[in-house]
């Protein structure tokens, strides 16, 4: 007797496989005839389909509630917070703090300290200073003393080199791999020297007023090729400032002086010059605000003027902030920002008198020693509320709700509520 098969179709209906050798007493009428081809296939798809349909309506509906929970996460307003952790400090101090690469920096008169933000010390730095300059990009941090000749290079890792510029520092600025770019004054000229971390001069350019102008702010790429400076002098009893970008890299080399690009702008005071990212630098004046775009030359990408005073400028790596004083009745500042583009994406009025306005990711956080305002970049307000206690710097953390809240005395990880 033939061995009996059996196998099942999608619906679980049963069938043998032995109708090729059905038993002689065994009637045709009896037998278990299996399904044709084309009804095998057809009975597939439809499982298919189904299998297809249960799925996408899991995806809708779990999509649906991830939609619901985003729009009521924007619409949120936070009133309070919650503290979740305190750090204090042994000693109350007249120390400045800033944040650098997720780790916060304090700094006095006397020395230099790193903390992460699990408040432990990364480095600590003793100098002697009588006015402290810092910049920062990115992991690296500069100290020099405004008037002196000592720049003190670190990053999260420690001290990295130490520059002495012979001459008096007026001012200078960092690249996030170390490169040190300094204004020094010598009676009636000003010397702009590069510095590499192992304190060597790379590149030096002798200004004058009558040659090309006092410089008044300087910036460097990320990547420590691209120099901008401000430059301003006096034409015909006016002031007129322009703005030059310098490429060290082999670009550069092909030029006079280095010189890629520059711009004039008569009538103008451009106090302001700042790389946001690799290729897209800017300048703010007191009648004109402007964006420079490209990695090698720079070139103006976008230009407007500027009729209400500037009170202060805050920046990221996209987007710029100008805060004008607007001194009505109905608000004391206007918040202006615009994209890489020059494209204006909010403009918005507020009261608060504030000590210091930084970027967070997609929010705007607006902030004084008793005080809170965060916004969206829509303009909404997602905060609104006091500190407990004086606060001296804001520091965002890996989550958009939880903020550390640094005084002299301590430092408080908290949660927005």
């Amino acid at each position: 007797m033939a061995e009996i098969l059996k196998f099942r179709d999608p619906d679980g209906i049963e069938y043998r496989d032995d109708y090729e050798e059905l038993n002689p007493d065994e009637s045709e009428d009896n037998a278990i005839v299996p399904p044709e081809p084309e009804d095998y296939k057809r009975k597939i798809a439809r499982h298919r389909r189904v299998i297809f349909y249960r799925v996408l309506i899991v995806i809708l509906v779990f999509t649906g509630i991830g939609i619901a929970l985003y729009i009521n996460y924007q619409r949120t307003v936070y009133t309070g917070y919650t503290v979740l952790d305190t750090l204090r400090y042994s000693e109350v101090t007249t120390a400045n703090y800033l944040k650098f690469n997720n780790n916060i920096l304090r700094y006095s008169t006397d020395g230099a300290s790193a903390f992460n933000m699990q408040d432990d010390m990364l480095w600590n730095q003793t100098y002697e200073m009588q006015s402290p300059i810092v910049d920062i990009c990115d992991d690296y941090v500069g100290i020099g003393d405004y008037k002196g000749t000592k720049i003190f290079l670190m990053n999260s890792k420690g001290l990295q080199g130490e520059i002495d510029t012979t001459l008096p520092i007026q001012t200078f600025c960092v690249s996030g791999n170390g490169v040190v770019a300094v204004v020094l004054e010598e009676n009636e000229v000003t010397w702009i020297r590069i510095f590499n971390k192992e304190g060597e001069i790379v590149a030096s350019d002798r200004t004058t007023m009558l040659k090309s102008g006092y410089p008044v702010s300087i910036s460097l790429s990320n990547n420590g090729i691209i120099l901008g400076v401000s430059y301003l002098k006096i034409e015909t009893g006016s002031m007129v400032s322009s703005v030059a970008f310098y490429n060290f890299g082999n670009v550069g080399q092909n030029e006079i002086d280095n010189l890629v690009s520059g711009f004039n702008y008569a009538d103008s005071v451009i106090s302001y010059v700042d790389f946001m990212n690799e290729r897209t630098a800017f300048a703010v004046g007191d009648n004109k605000f402007a964006i420079y775009r490209g990695n090698q030359k720079p070139e103006l990408t976008f230009e407007t003027d500027v009729g209400d005073e500037i009170n202060s400028v805050f920046y990221n790596e996209d987007y710029v902030g100008l805060v004008f004083n607007e001194g009505t009745s109905e608000a004391a500042y206007r918040l202006e920002v615009y994209n890489t583009s020059g494209e204006q994406v909010l403009s918005k009025q507020f009261n608060l008198e504030y000590s210091d306005i930084i970027f967070d990711r997609g929010r705007i956080v607006i902030y004084n020693s008793t005080e809170c305002m965060i916004w969206n970049m829509d303009g909404m307000e997602k905060f609104s509320g006091s500190f407990d206690s004086s606060v001296i710097e804001i520091v965002p953390t890996a989550s958009t709700l939880r903020y550390l809240l640094v005084s002299g005395s301590k430092t408080e990880k908290i949660q927005l509520k």
